[in-house]
């Protein structure tokens, strides 16, 4: 029997299986939107934020009084410092403070990579919204202004000039980027080409798996679009270059053992390393390896988190799976196509249409907004663009909002 505490927000996945992991005596830290991710009878303790370590401190002491914890599980964005954090605090197994701030604050991030000569797009740290414009003077207008920690593309901001900085200095659209507990990052505005992820298992400090995948378009520029992406196969020239970018930013910040979700760009200057995270990829990333690789990258986080041996067996396809998260626009559903309607499609093997009529949405659209997921393969890259552009012409969804 294993006693674990796992700190968690988000991350409905890793919540479900911790619940139905064998030999397991869980206890868990979350926050009041997220107690529903646990049964009635679960030792749960609420915290107002994971993000504030103090709070995080005291649930822990107050937990191991009844259940020593020997392992710390942090699958969500917000919870890596805190799982960092504890760990280090009472000296457990797994990344400590140091590397969990590397994998999740975007400033130590990029401080480490360029100091092990690994390519990064010029940044500065910010105090204030404000001092974007002064960042401008040495990076270059324009600049995406991002909080130090903080996942995809929520309350990421391009900024074109100094009027544009001092109109959203006091707006309501950049109240939460302005109020967040962190510092914010400027980074210089890269003409991106093309943009990939590399999803991939660290076992012993090596590379144990790595997968590529090219977005269809750079994220920050399909924001309240299309988003989703299609696997490599692992000779690609893209694929070869992003693999090995991993493999050095994995040294440079120090993972030992877990899983990673990076992000490439590429554009003039060759291949930048954009950010790193020691957790899975979002979106329909998981259901994407699973189906194209054979490989459970929720099932190899939780091993690599609990010190449980990782899975040997991977495949090595040479075609293209593509996961298309369907498009979700603000506003009340009216009408949604189903998963049959879209199974029909050619090239289809999954549909999971999360969104129904009547769901309302009225929040900032960002990377994480999406109605559901659409796995599809492709033969050729030439035929992953005709696959998503059938995706997009089956796909339906009407909203009603307030305008009509």
């Amino acid at each position: 029997m294993k006693s674990v505490l796992l700190i968690n927000t988000s991350s409905e996945p890793a919540a479900r299986l911790m619940q139905e992991r064998a030999g397991i005596q869980l206890s868990v830290i979350t926050t009041p939107s997220y107690r529903r991710f646990y049964a009635d009878d679960a030792d749960v303790v609420v915290v107002e934020s994971v993000e504030d370590l103090t709070q995080v401190r005291h649930a822990a002491l107050e937990i191991r009084r009844r259940n020593p914890f020997a392992y710390v599980v942090s699958p969500s964005e917000l919870s890596l410092q805190a799982g960092g954090y504890i760990r280090s605090y009472f000296g457990l197994p797994g990344a400590g403070y140091e590397v969990a701030n590397a994998f999740s604050n975007k400033h130590v991030m990029k401080q480490r990579l360029a100091a092990a000569g690994l390519p990064v797009a010029r940044f500065q740290q910010l105090s204030q919204f404000t001092d974007a414009s002064e960042a401008a003077r040495t990076l270059g207008w324009p600049v995406v202004v991002k909080p130090a920690i903080g996942g995809g593309s929520e309350d990421v901001f391009v900024l074109r000039d100094e009027a544009q900085v001092r109109d959203l200095a006091t707006a309501e659209l950049t109240a939460q980027l302005r109020e967040s507990p962190y510092p914010m990052v400027a980074e210089e505005f890269v003409d991106i080409e093309a943009e990939f992820h590399c999803d991939a298992v660290v076992v012993g400090g090596e590379v144990h798996f790595a997968a590529v995948s090219r977005y269809f378009s750079p994220v920050l520029k399909s924001v309240g679009e299309l988003v989703g992406s299609y696997t490599l196969p692992a000779g690609h020239p893209d694929a070869v270059a992003v693999a090995e970018q991993h493999a050095a930013a994995v040294k440079a910040l120090g993972l030992s053992d877990g899983v990673t979700h990076l992000e490439v760009l590429k554009c003039s200057r060759g291949y930048l390393i954009g950010e790193v995270a020691c957790r899975p990829g979002g979106g329909g990333i998981a259901e994407q390896l699973l189906h194209q690789y054979g490989v459970d990258i929720w099932m190899e986080f939780l091993a690599t988190s609990l010190d449980d041996p990782v899975t040997g067996v991977q495949l090595e396809p040479e075609d293209h799976l593509i996961q298309y998260m369907l498009p979700r626009p603000p506003g009340t559903i009216t009408h949604i196509s189903t998963a049959e309607d879209l199974l029909q499609v050619p090239g289809v093997v999954y549909a999971d249409v999360r969104a129904t009529t009547g769901d309302s949405e009225t929040g900032v659209v960002h990377s994480a907004t999406f109605a559901g997921l659409v796995l599809v393969r492709a033969d050729s890259e030439e035929q992953v663009q005709q696959r998503i552009a059938a995706v997009g012409t089956h796909y339906k969804i009407d909203v009603h909002t307030e305008e009509g």
